[in-house]
C-alpha cells in the first residue's frame, strides 16, 4: 500500500511539472538583473467543487534563471536555469550575434531561439523541433509586453507589473500541456533578457 501511494504521489508530481503553467518572474535582488526567480501556480487539491468560495491560486517558486559565470565575470551570453524537472544552460549560439540563442538541458533537450529579422530583436522563432512558436513584443520601442498567439498551441503573455519597471513580470501561460517546460523557459528568458538593462 505504501509503495502504491508513493507511486501515485510521484506520478502526480510529474504530471504537475509536465503541464505546469508559469505565473510570474521576479528579480532575486532589487538592483540586479542577473538572477531571476520563476513562479507557477501550485495545484490546490483541498478545494472541493461544492464550496461556494474558491480561493485564489497560490504561487510557488518553480525555478530560477541566472548568469552562468556570475562569480567570475558578468558575461550576459551564458545563463543557467533550474526547474523541478530539469536543469540546463542557455547561451548565445555565436559570440557577438545576439540574434541566435540555444537552450540545452542536461537531459538532452534542445530549444533554439532565432530572431525573425536581422537587426530586430522584437520577434523570435522558438522551437524544440516538435513545437514552433513566435514570440513578439507588442511595441518596437518599449519592451513591457510580449506575447505568443498560436491557434494550435495557445497563448503566452508576459507583462511588467509596473510600466517601465522590468524587475517584476506577470505571466499568463495558456499554452497547450504538450509545450515543454524548456520551451516556456526559453520564451521567458528572451523576454527577461531583452527587457533588462545591462548595467
Amino acid at each position: 500500500m505504501v509503495v502504491f501511494r508513493l507511486f501515485v504521489l510521484l506520478w502526480a508530481a510529474a504530471a504537475w511539472v509536465r503541464g505546469q503553467s508559469l505565473s510570474s518572474a521576479h528579480t532575486r535582488w532589487l538592483n540586479s538583473f542577473v538572477e531571476w526567480e520563476l513562479y507557477a501556480f501550485a495545484p490546490d487539491t483541498s478545494i472541493s467543487e461544492e464550496e461556494e468560495e474558491v480561493e485564489a491560486p497560490r504561487e510557488v517558486i518553480f525555478g530560477d534563471l541566472k548568469l552562468r559565470w556570475l562569480v567570475l565575470r558578468e558575461d550576459w551570453t551564458e545563463w543557467e536555469f533550474t526547474t523541478p524537472d530539469d536543469r540546463g544552460i542557455i547561451r548565445m549560439k555565436w559570440k557577438g550575434d545576439p540574434t541566435q540563442w540555444e537552450l540545452r538541458t542536461y537531459t538532452g533537450a534542445v530549444v533554439t531561439m532565432r530572431a525573425l529579422w536581422p537587426e530586430d530583436l522584437t520577434e523570435w522563432r522558438v522551437t524544440d523541433n516538435e513545437v514552433t512558436l513566435t514570440l513578439r513584443s507588442r511595441w518596437k520601442n518599449m519592451f513591457d509586453e510580449w506575447r505568443v498567439e498560436d491557434p494550435a498551441q495557445g497563448t503566452f503573455y508576459m507583462q511588467t507589473f509596473y510600466e517601465g519597471d522590468p524587475r517584476d513580470w506577470a505571466i499568463d501561460d495558456r499554452l497547450h500541456p504538450s509545450v515543454s517546460i524548456p520551451v516556456k523557459v526559453a520564451l521567458t528568458f528572451l523576454v527577461l533578457f531583452h527587457s533588462s538593462p545591462r548595467i
